[in-house]
């Protein structure tokens, strides 16, 4: 990473929430990995993957039908390796707030900005038009317009975008982020209000 080579954690989503290398992107094998990989990442820089011990094979092979050939390496053993042998000051968690605990910060005093990663067909019913709201290739291109005095929680609809934008959110030095586990259908399901459809937050 020192050298300029990309950080890829192809891990599940809550498995990166619980623990991460610092600085490393979070596209799951299990959503569209090759879709969000090929849009967020610079292909003509090195990749170095972090995956669920025996995924490594398929996280490069999955690169390089998109054209992503320079998989420089991965880090033996997965993360727990790296657990194993003291990197504690490298290694992040991201919060996953429950819709009650998140819908009881929305309506503290000092709330904090919710950013919507949803696909843009999707967002039309937003969990408070009083907060900003962004598609994950708008937050990824406006990033400094971000403010960073200002706790951030991030949603989508079912949490596999919202783990991408967090670790790009940490990745370029956020700290205080954290997401909605489940996203919009835990939300709903909770029974939590939504503003009107055509909304933005």
């Amino acid at each position: 990473m020192r050298s300029g080579a990309q950080l890829l954690d192809t891990r599940d989503s809550s498995e990166f929430a619980a623990a991460h290398l610092a600085g490393s992107v979070n596209i799951g094998l299990g959503g569209q990995y090759a879709t969000w990989a090929g849009t967020l990442l610079d292909q003509s820089a090195p990749i170095v993957l972090v995956t669920d011990p025996g995924a490594e094979t398929q996280s490069a092979l999955r690169l390089g039908r998109i054209g992503f050939d320079r998989i420089e390496g991965f880090l033996e053993g997965g993360l727990a390796s790296a657990k194993a042998e003291g990197s504690a000051p490298h290694i992040q968690a991201t919060d996953r707030l429950s819709p009650q605990t998140a819908a009881g910060r929305m309506a503290e005093p000092d709330p904090p900005l919710v950013i919507d990663v949803r696909a843009p067909a999707r967002a039309r019913r937003q969990v408070d038009r009083r907060h900003d709201a962004s598609s994950l290739n708008a937050l990824r291109s406006g990033l400094s317009d971000v403010p960073r005095d200002r706790p951030l929680v991030v949603f989508c609809a079912g949490g596999y975008r919202s783990s991408i934008a967090a670790s790009l959110l940490q990745r370029d030095g956020f700290t205080n982020v954290s997401e909605l586990a489940g996203g919009i259908a835990a939300w709903e399901a909770a029974g939590l209000p939504l503003s009107g459809s055509g909304q933005s937050m």
